[in-house]
């Protein structure tokens, strides 16, 4: 059956799906806010006597893909960056509010580090909510130190009020994902497939896949943080090519949906 394509609406874009040379799944984006297929190609006009436009030489097309998507993908992240998904276990730093009584207090967590400096310093923290006294941390409690058991997570001070609140800013150990964006990594060249959803005007619903073989991903992105919603955007440049030898830059595949 022929698919009429002459008044087609792209409505959504379902999906992202991204793959490695391998056949491999990098990514799926599938909360993808809004998203652009952008085509160029340049044009040298030919002039003859006078400067009249006999013709036009028309070279170099590039296309680029780029969408917003409203949640973090790590696997798109990853390929932005250049680097892998690590699972293991990482060290993050903590703020810790801590209320001293008779002389102690506990840390809500394990601190870690080097043995006898696993936390370094403590504050003592104004009426005001800002830092003042630092208290280091020593082998034992004295004037101006703090001893630290992370077997007990207790914490020893002498001189300290009951009921003042000291702050301490340490290393704590969690099992974790990590993406790394080295300096010295760049982004991947993947093959990308953009699911969308097409309607006519008699409103039949229709599928549509563009197929990009050889995608190569930005390095340049941005991840919007704060305000009413979060954003990733995510670019990339269709490359010709490749061991195919191919010239396409994409192909859009539109069918039904019954």
């Amino acid at each position: 059956m022929s698919v009429d394509v002459s008044k087609l609406i792209i409505t959504e874009v379902a999906q992202i799906t991204a793959f490695n040379n391998a056949g491999e799944l990098e990514f799926i984006m599938d909360e993808v806010q809004n998203g652009t297929i952008s085509n160029t190609q340049e044009k040298a006009d030919i002039t003859g006597r006078n400067g009249r436009k006999i013709a036009s030489l028309k070279k170099n097309k590039a296309v680029t893909v780029s969408a917003t998507n409203g949640v973090l993908v790590g696997g798109a992240l990853a390929a932005q960056t250049g680097t892998e998904v690590e699972q293991g276990t990482f060290n993050v730093r903590i703020t810790d509010v801590m209320t001293v009584q008779g002389n102690t207090c506990k840390t809500s967590k394990t601190a870690v580090g080097v043995t006898g400096a696993e936390i370094g310093a403590i504050y003592v923290k104004n009426a005001n909510g800002s830092l003042g006294t630092k208290i280091e941390q020593d082998t034992d409690a004295a004037e101006g130190k703090f001893k630290y058991d992370p077997a007990t997570k207790e914490i020893t001070v002498s001189g300290i009020a009951d009921g003042t609140e000291l702050v301490a800013f340490y290393d704590v150990e969690v099992e974790a994902a990590k993406i790394s964006n080295d300096s010295e990594t760049y982004s991947k060249v993947l093959k990308l497939y953009v699911d969308v959803v097409l309607q006519d005007s008699c409103d039949v619903e229709y599928a549509g896949q563009v197929i990009i073989q050889r995608a190569d991903v930005s390095g340049e992105f941005e991840l919007t943080l704060g305000g009413d919603s979060f954003a990733h955007t995510f670019e990339a440049e269709s490359l010709a090519g490749g061991c195919s030898g191919s010239t396409n830059l994409w192909d859009l595949v539109i069918y039904g949906v019954n």
